[in-house]
């Protein structure tokens, strides 16, 4: 007769499932966040070059070093992943433009840092350009990330409708104004050098793809804008 053997509970062996410590758990996603970098990266450059339209997921894939497959299982489509380099873009300009203190300052010179501020960024991530004219020439049913950044965060325009209604109390600037329309004009009038400067340069006699001009076009333009708001 064959004999059975049985194992009793205290010499079964149960291996306890392994629990990754801190350490461990961040540096095995670090590979993904990576390939997420690598990819939106490779898609600024390529929809700054090409646009929504033309703009080819296989070559965002070949510059990221990544498959076309990992890239629409991230995001699914192409207008996904605008959506989201437009997002990434958006969110880092408005945590940047956050940062200061205007209301520490006199109204004119918080307006002024604030319209600095949309000037700097376009100096410092030059891509922004591409991304604002191309989000002009998209349906915004199709991309609706594609809004004016700055109305993104409605708190920050709660602090700057404050520097300008103190402006106006203090005399410094005029009453009434539209506040949604001077904002727009004035983060129009500073950065439109970067996003419509090479079309006006064709009508008048003032080159934008001049380093020199963009700088003096940096403090003229403000100026021009607070002189426009002085009663």
């Amino acid at each position: 007769m064959n004999e059975t053997t049985c194992l009793s509970p205290q010499s079964t062996s149960v291996e306890e499932p392994r629990v990754l410590d801190r350490d461990e758990d961040v540096a095995s996603k670090r590979p993904e966040k990576e390939g997420i970098q690598r990819i939106l990266k490779a898609a600024k450059d390529e929809f700054c070059r090409a646009g929504l339209a033309g703009a080819k997921l296989e070559t965002i894939a070949k510059r990221a070093g990544v498959s076309k497959q990992l890239i629409h299982h991230y995001y699914g489509t192409k207008p996904g992943l605008y959506n989201a380099v437009v997002s990434e873009t958006s969110s880092a300009a408005i945590e940047e433009l956050s940062r200061l203190r205007y209301e520490d300052y006199s109204p004119e010179k918080g307006l002024r840092l604030f319209l600095h501020g949309i000037f700097d960024l376009y100096i410092r991530f030059p891509f922004m350009a591409g991304m604002v004219i191309d989000c002009n020439l998209q349906d915004v049913e199709v991309l609706p990330e594609c809004r004016q950044l700055i109305l993104r965060s409605p708190l920050l325009m709660e602090r700057l409708a404050g520097v300008i209604e103190r402006g106006q109390q203090q005399g410094v600037f005029k009453t009434p104004l539209n506040f949604p329309a001077t904002i727009s004009a004035a983060v129009l009038m500073t950065s439109g050098c970067f996003t419509g400067g090479k079309g006006v340069s064709m009508l008048v006699p003032f080159d934008f793809a001049d380093d020199e001009n963009i700088q003096f076009w940096r403090d003229y333009s403000v100026d021009f804008v607070l002189s426009a708001l002085r009663p």
